[in-house]
């Protein structure tokens, strides 16, 4: 598993590495690398960086100024299909944040499943009509989720 943190996060991206993968349990990094294994769209899917708004309205990017610089927010996107993962870098604060996924591959009143997460997190969360779509995702401090 080092290797692919190695590989696909050189440079740290947004401090993914330092604050959160890198402090993630033996069994956790050995569940990531069976989910990659299960889903190759995880390492070889176009790659989206996704906006995030706390109030659903206003949404940003993690490079904006006022961007929201606690949780980065991504997709994996291959064919039809999307991963999205989201990282909560705050040690000690849970994020409630709204995130942008694919408007055309989700429909209303669809739902995206947890495929991982490194704390108890939702199992199913339902696509709103939000800045295209979006999911609003709870994420434990210090903790990544994917979704899809």
């Amino acid at each position: 598993m080092q290797d692919l943190l190695d590989i696909h996060l050189n440079p740290d991206f947004l401090g993914i590495r330092e604050y959160c993968l890198e402090k993630l349990r033996p069994s956790h990094m050995e569940q990531l690398d069976s989910l990659i294994r299960k889903y190759p769209t995880l390492i070889s899917g176009a790659f989206f960086l996704r906006s995030t708004s706390r109030n659903g309205s206003i949404f940003s990017y993690p490079y904006d100024e006022t961007g929201d610089k606690q949780v980065i927010a991504w997709s994996r996107i291959s064919g039809d299909h999307e991963i999205l993962c989201a990282i909560n870098l705050n040690q000690e604060k849970y994020a409630c944040v709204y995130v942008t996924v694919d408007d055309i591959m989700h429909p209303i009143d669809s739902s995206m499943k947890c495929l991982f997460a490194s704390e108890l997190s939702p199992a199913e969360l339902n696509i709103e009509v939000r800045n295209g779509k979006a999911i609003r995702l709870t994420i434990p401090p210090h903790a990544l989720v994917i979704y899809s």
